[in-house]
């Protein structure tokens, strides 16, 4: 019983269980995993955890609290303390075992990839993506080197490690492991392969995220190519024709410079060199990608009533930029019919912002020395009416050390175009809604002291 002492004392409630369970032999032992992968399998994640503990526990017994046979029922215990959301304890467990393998002695173990990863994803869970980003990025580098540079055990590594470099903005890294898992995925399974459909809107939400719609539309386009080859009138087109319209929308909005467009071309995957022919579409097309997913989801009935009512929002928000506001309000309300079909009108609720341009030193804009910068959140108290305007934004938490960063929020979230809250399927106004953003606030420099 000596491991007890070396995980975290928030376990003791599940080990309270421990009474339910006779087992102390290795076939018991095998019976109780089994059990557990039931429950886990089952994602009943609170009669797993206990079975994981008493796993651990009877592993101990037979083999030492020490032993490398720990490591296993550690890695699975740290699983599903982080499918509960018990983060901290899922790390003091994760690194229990990372503790064994390496005591080991191979620094190339293939058993260290699991709690690598386990370690990472539960640093992202603590919001620490700065520490994630070494755990994940040597995972990855162990399934290279002994599995070779494309090896496809890589991507459920890349897309934790990807999202830690967005969330610290090392966007040149990310953009490098985004490329990368792609030409992984392709090359494991070709580019035909109906499963590249997530890897092309993987990538193509990133190209969106940093202002390339060229780039992102030409890969939603491959994605609904590939859904329909696969079967004609595909459901799983539904997202892609969605992210072709949000492109030509944000390109409205945004624009895009002329730079990212002749790209395009050039960091295209080699899949798709010919697809650039069709990126000077006429902005219609978002709005007939719109209503092809509508044909597509109609014949569904209900079971699809909530995406129906995902798609009639974006076609609300096209016809609001596009300045047609009865056929925007049109369309919000047969959105709210949908939802409400769905049992979650949540979507439509309270008010939401269309068009937003943050201001430059808003922190999802670019990434500033931390050692120079403060990241701070600047508080807003918001009236919205009922056509979509802001008439009122009030700053609730003002600080006079970054008041120009305050009256730079204000000024964006005034100039954003709205979409309206609803009620009853009607739009109503907000007269209490709460909008923040985080903003980089640089360091006031010490003053020296007197020397006397």
């Amino acid at each position: 019983m000596q491991w007890h002492a070396k995980i975290p004392a928030a376990l003791a409630c599940a080990l309270l269980w421990q009474g339910a369970f006779a087992a102390e032999t290795d076939d018991d032992r095998r019976v109780v995993y089994r059990e557990y992968r039931e429950a886990f399998d089952a994602r009943n994640y609170q009669r797993a955890l206990p079975l994981a503990v008493r796993v651990v526990d009877l592993t101990a017994n037979e083999y030492g609290a020490d032993a490398i046979e720990m490591a296993s029922p550690l890695t699975n215990l740290g699983t599903t303390l982080y499918r509960l959301g018990e983060y901290g304890e899922a790390l003091d467990t994760y690194r229990r075992a990372l503790y064994l393998i390496e005591n080991d002695g191979d620094p190339t173990d293939p058993r260290l990839i699991s709690p690598l990863h386990g370690l990472g994803a539960s640093l992202r869970g603590m919001q620490r993506d700065e520490e994630a980003i070494v755990p994940l990025k040597r995972a990855v580098d162990i399934v290279r080197n002994r599995d070779g540079l494309h090896a496809p055990g890589q991507l459920p590594l890349l897309r934790p490690l990807i999202e830690a470099y967005e969330a610290t903005g090392r966007y040149d890294d990310a953009s490098r492991e985004h490329q990368y898992a792609f030409n992984v995925a392709e090359q494991a399974w070709g580019a035909e392969d109906p499963r590249m459909i997530a890897q092309l809107e993987d990538l193509a939400r990133w190209n969106e995220k940093v202002g390339r719609y060229t780039a992102a539309r030409v890969m939603y386009a491959r994605a609904v190519q590939l859904a329909d080859r696969e079967k004609p009138g595909s459901l799983k087109a539904v997202p892609s024709l969605r992210g072709i319209a949000r492109t030509y929308r944000l390109a409205f909005v945004n624009g895009e410079s002329q730079e990212s467009v002749v790209a395009t071309s050039s960091e295209l995957p080699q899949s798709m060199a010919t697809a650039p022919l069709m990126m000077n579409a006429p902005s219609g097309e978002g709005e007939r990608a719109l209503r092809n997913a509508l044909q597509r989801l109609e014949p569904a009935g209900e079971s699809r009533a909530a995406e129906r009512g995902q798609v009639l929002i974006d076609l609300g928000d096209w016809y609001r930029i596009a300045g047609a506001g009865s056929r925007a309000m049109s369309s919000w309300t047969q959105a709210w019919t949908e939802l409400t079909a769905a049992g979650d009108t949540s979507a439509l609720s309270q008010p939401a912002p269309i068009v937003y341009r943050a201001p430059s030193m808003a922190v999802s804009q670019r990434h500033q020395d931390p050692a120079e910068y403060d990241v701070q959140e600047v508080k807003l108290h918001l009236a919205v009416a009922a056509d979509g305007d802001v008439r009122n934004a009030t700053v609730t938490n003002p600080s006079p050390d970054r008041d120009a960063a305050e009256r730079a929020v204000v000024t964006a979230v005034r100039r954003g175009t709205w979409r309206p809250a609803f009620a009853g399927g009607v739009a109503v106004p907000d007269n209490d809604f709460t909008f923040s953003e985080k903003v980089y606030v640089r360091f006031k420099p010490e003053k020296a002291s007197d020397s006397g």
